[in-house]
């Protein structure tokens, strides 16, 4: 490796919930490394995906969706998108959801004011827009909001213009030794993954208020022992009414929870697995500062 010519850097993905993060993070990353929903709040924590050539590493980071924080959980979401924006990023990559009102990304226009890194406009979801001209509209409020260094057209689900995307980060990044070393795809261990696979799987299953008021832990996770392989998770929820929601009549809807999100950890992880869910009560933990803290996420009182 040339050091003198190779880019490394990071490209954090900035944008309102359900503004297609996550989707665009795994198209850029070419893996499933971030769970995708179309339920908005699916991420909770920063996630890094590392994508890399011959003469680049790219550490695509994914933040949770910019919002008003209503409870501590929340509070540390926008955290991890302050934190990104401001002390993480090489280049930002705003990314505005083509078929929402511009006009709920205010506060997060306002931070990102405030970022010293360029920042690359990517304007999502131009496949449900019919009419150029509504795109047109939208790019210019933006640019009289923001000093936009380029602006691509997407469908991070349909992967249109993504790889031009990527090419221009690239590019993008400064010239500097790699952050990480060759083939590792993440900084998370594979117990991070297989959690929010669990959840992913959850937000997915359940309706209105229970998927946001649940926290996968993982208990137990042995591996290399090839059939016996075997992974034990808790599932935290806030309140007793919702421990039977989990379960279901008969434990009908845990038994399709579980068989999904195996599926899902199998996929990933490349190998067979038995998975086994428990559902526990832990009342209030989204604002519970230390519970928090005990399930790794990063409190900040000030926020």
């Amino acid at each position: 490796m040339d050091d003198k010519n190779f880019k490394s850097g990071f490209a954090v993905l900035a944008g309102l919930p359900n503004a297609g993060k996550s989707t665009l993070l795994n198209n850029l990353a070419g893996g499933l490394l971030s769970a995708v929903t179309n339920k908005p709040q699916t991420t909770r924590q920063n996630i890094l995906a590392i994508a890399e050539g011959d003469h680049y590493q790219v550490v695509f980071v994914d933040t949770p969706g910019f919002l008003t924080a209503q409870y501590k959980l929340q509070q540390t979401m926008v955290s991890c998108v302050d934190r990104a924006v401001r002390e993480d990023a090489d280049l930002v990559i705003f990314l505005v959801d083509a078929t929402a009102d511009y006009a709920l990304n205010a506060k997060l226009v306002e931070k990102l004011k405030t970022v010293y890194c360029p920042i690359f406009l990517a304007i999502n979801k131009i496949d449900l827009i019919k009419d150029p001209s509504v795109l047109d509209e939208l790019e210019k409020r933006v640019k009289a909001d923001l000093k936009i260094a380029k602006t691509f057209r997407i469908s991070a689900a349909q992967g249109t213009q993504t790889a031009e995307l990527q090419q221009a980060v690239i590019e993008a990044m400064p010239f500097s030794p790699a952050y990480f070393p060759p083939g590792q795809w993440t900084d998370r261990w594979e117990r991070f993954y297989v959690a929010e696979f669990i959840r992913e799987q959850i937000f997915l299953l359940y309706h209105k208020e229970v998927p946001y008021s649940t926290y996968v832990e993982i208990e137990k996770f042995t591996e290399d022992l090839g059939p016996k392989n075997y992974i034990r998770a808790n599932i935290h929820v806030e309140r007793e009414s919702q421990k039977p929601i989990i379960i279901g009549k008969g434990g009908s809807a845990i038994a399709e929870l579980r068989k999904r999100a195996q599926k899902r950890i199998e996929q990933f992880l490349g190998r067979k697995y038995r998975l086994e869910l428990n559902v526990v009560v832990s009342p209030n933990w989204r604002n519970d500062t230390q519970m928090l803290e005990d399930f790794g996420y990063i409190v900040r009182d000030e926020q």
